[in-house]
């Protein structure tokens, strides 16, 4: 922050014009390329705690997931996302022991978990999202082996 503030007193003493830089937004530098595919509520009871958002990039072969906190948005406080390439018509419990790929991603964090990524050409996938509230109460979501391409 002081050389900032250097840079810029040293650029107005030279009368040069000042034009600030354009920085990515965490939320803009966490995105997943592609096209969204699935946006599902992360619920306890009746309240939703977060948002899972899956996407596919048709060019790449890739799905990516990202976690966003709605619960204590701000506050950091625990979030897990796993996102898994699995086969075609396998069940949950084949997926999370043979996987062919997984990402993910977990700590405490006050707005997202994610970006991960998976290759998913020609795979279904299975996402798993876990958001704690300030109280440490969880609300959990495991999908079913879906979205086959």
């Amino acid at each position: 922050m002081k050389l900032a503030k250097i840079g810029i007193a040293a650029a107005a003493l030279l009368g040069a014009t000042v034009v600030p830089l354009s920085i990515a937004t965490p939320a803009q530098a966490a995105s997943c390329s592609g096209s969204q595919i699935d946006s599902i509520a992360v619920k306890r009871g009746g309240s939703t705690y977060g948002t899972l958002k899956l996407y596919y990039n048709s060019s790449t072969g890739k799905n990516c997931a990202r976690l966003d906190r709605v619960v204590n948005y701000g506050t950091k406080a625990g979030m897990i996302l796993s996102l898994y390439a699995c086969g075609k018509g396998w069940s949950q419990s084949k997926c999370f022991r043979d996987h062919y790929d997984i990402g993910q991603d977990s700590g405490q964090f006050g707005e997202y978990a994610g970006p991960v990524t998976v290759n998913g050409k020609g795979r279904c996938i299975l996402v798993q999202g876990n958001v704690s509230d300030k109280n440490a109460n969880w609300a959990n979501y495991t999908s079913p082996v879906f979205h086959c391409g």
